[in-house]
Parts: structure tokens; sequence; C-alpha cells
């Protein structure tokens, strides 16, 4: 969410660019009667219907197939003071409302990896009867990369399953209840040998392109497993189909990819160790709703001059 200290109106005008409106239309009017809004499903129609409206607020949802340069262009219209999104794909900005959704499906993949059950069911489509130890994740360590709203989800739950939590950040002098230590971005390669399970919660920048990539892999032990709900371009996905191959690595649960959807013949489909979702680590029942909630939230308190949930001031470079 991006939000600014102009509040000397009140917002009366509202785009929300949502593929399927009817999922909370009568929600947001019925709960601000005094705001007109205006409803894009069709992103074609972006530029004709902000030049039209010149709305004062943009409420965006964006997932897979809808986002991109319209979102982009509403953002930055002339006269927008405050632009709310939810959903997939705002690197620049603070997830908040799905963020505990998303760390529980992080902590899942780890259960699932750890408990050897994608070896239970190659085992069970095979009618194999052989009990497999596992390691319990009291015994481990997580390395959590990126300190945001996810990562602390993910520390937090962590910490009650008695994992030892290490965290890279750029906030390092911070401290949190879930987060045993603080490093920066440089001192990964020293963790990376060190710990039993790598959960990414990262923004996609320069820095971070394959930042997982073949040397980051080859410093990871045999039995650790690498956990990915930020972004696809993070992890060099070769290197971690040859690594997962040749058992340099224990498993692995991607939720993202480089290419979207994941192309028919990627490696990936066929990877052994590897669990994959759709990027739908988010994806729970009713979800456009709690972002339509949060948004009806805010727009009350914007309106009463109270301070934003989850609120970021930002200069975006518009050409980025």
């Amino acid at each position: 969410m991006t939000g600014t200290a102009q509040r000397a109106a009140p917002i009366t005008r509202v785009v929300v660019l949502h593929a399927t409106p009817d999922d909370f239309r009568h929600t947001l009017e019925g709960a601000h009667p005094e705001v007109k809004f205006h409803w894009v499903s069709d992103l074609q129609q972006v530029d004709a219907v902000m030049s039209s409206v010149t709305p004062d607020a943009v409420f965006a949802i964006r997932k897979t197939g809808f986002g991109g340069l319209p979102h982009r262009r509403a953002a930055f219209f002339p006269g927008v003071r405050w632009v709310h999104v939810g959903g997939s794909g705002y690197e620049h900005l603070l997830p908040g409302v799905l963020a505990p959704f998303v760390a529980e499906t992080a902590i899942g993949g780890m259960l699932t990896l750890n408990g050897r059950f994608v070896k239970y069911l190659d085992q069970q489509s095979r009618r194999l009867w052989k009990s497999l130890a596992f390691r319990t994740l009291a015994d481990q360590t997580l390395l959590v990369v990126g300190l945001g709203a996810i990562g602390l989800e993910v520390a937090a739950r962590a910490k009650s399953f008695g994992m030892r939590v290490i965290a890279i950040t750029s906030r390092v002098h911070e401290t949190h209840s879930g987060v045993d230590e603080h490093y920066p971005l440089t001192q990964l390669a020293e963790w990376l040998p060190r710990v039993d399970v790598v959960s990414l919660h990262v923004r996609h920048t320069d820095e971070t392109t394959h930042l997982i990539d073949s040397k980051a892999l080859a410093l990871m032990k045999p039995e650790a497993i690498l956990i990915n709900t930020a972004r696809g371009a993070i992890v060099d996905e070769r290197a971690l189909v040859t690594a997962l191959e040749e058992e340099r690595l224990a498993g692995a649960y991607l939720d993202v990819f480089e290419q979207e959807p994941l192309p028919h013949d990627s490696p990936l489909w066929t990877c052994r160790n590897l669990i994959l979702s759709p990027h739908s680590a988010d994806n729970i029942v009713r979800w456009p709703g709690r972002m339509a909630q949060r948004f009806s939230d805010n727009l009350a308190r914007w309106n009463a001059g109270r301070p934003l949930l989850n609120e970021l001031a930002l200069a975006i470079d518009e050409g980025g």
C-alpha cells in the first residue's frame, strides 16, 4: 500500500481494479455511501476510466493475469493521492493482510519435506510399505531471508516449533521475539552452510535476482531444504534442479517461478523431492474479501484523518 500525507480533502472518488468486482462490490458501496466507486475488470479500459473519473484513490488487486503496466499507470495518474494494493505482484509495497497465510504455507512446505511425505506419496502410488525416519523441526535452524511482514510471520511460527531462527535483513538493529540473530545480506554466504532450512521472503530487485544460484546451493547442507514463496527470479531454477537431482539438497518447495504459468516442458515438473504450487501461497478462501475489508477500514481511517494500516509513503521510479 502506498500512502501520502495529503489528506486535506476526503476521498470521494475511487477506481477499483479487480477481475471479478462482484466479490465485494456491495460490501464497499454499502460501507461507504459517500464514495463513488468505479469498477474496472478489463485492464484495456484503465486509461479511459482514469481519464473520465480522475479519482482521488485507486484500489488495485493484482494477481496472475491481471496486473502489469495498467496498474502502474493507474498508480501514477495525476491527482491520485492514495494507492491501496492487494494480491500478488507488489515488490515495492508492504504486504499485510495475507502475510500470516503465506507464512502458514511456508511452514507447511517445511513440515511436508521434513516429514518425508513426498516420499510417502511416491510409496503409496507403488503400494510400498516402508517406514522412513524424519527430522523434527525442533532440532533445526531456519534462515529467514528478508524480514518483512511475511518473514516475521514465518519466524514466529518457526519458533513455536522450537526452531532456532536466523534472519538476513536490512534491519539488523531491530529486535524481534521470533528471531534469535540478525545479519545483513552480505553475510548470506556465511550462514547458508550452517542452517537446515532457507526460507526466502525478499523483494525481486537487481540485487536479489538469482540470489540463490549454483554457488549458494553448493554452500547448503545436503540435508537442507529451500522454500521460495517470494519471487521466482530469486532462485536459479536450473541450478536448483541440478542440486536436487544430484541429491546435493534434500528438498525444496516453490510457489513462484521465473516464468508463470510454468511451461509444460520445465524440468521442475518431474524433479525429485520438489513440491510445486501455482503461485497460490496466499490463495486462501475468500481472499479478495479480506483485501477489500482492509481497504474499507483504511478508507474510513483516511476520511477520519486517522493513520492508515501498513502505510508506506514512496516516491516510485515510474520508469522502473
